[in-house]
């Protein structure tokens, strides 16, 4: 669904599991450390969430 090959995912998921941000199983992903995700992404946490409200409306 992410539209990227499966080994980019696997390393972009060993990478944050090595820094302690998420633990990853077969088919689940557990966050573990919520801020430091956030503060990872840079400011591109959101976004897309905010497009899809604008568009379509509240998430919730």
């Amino acid at each position: 669904m992410l539209g990227v090959r499966r080994p980019g995912v696997t390393i972009a998921l060993q990478t944050l599991e090595g820094q302690g941000l998420i633990r990853s199983m077969r088919g689940e992903v557990v966050i573990l450390d919520r801020a430091r995700l956030i503060a990872l992404a840079d400011g591109s946490y959101g976004r897309a969430e905010a497009e899809y409200a604008r568009l379509v409306g509240k998430l919730h």
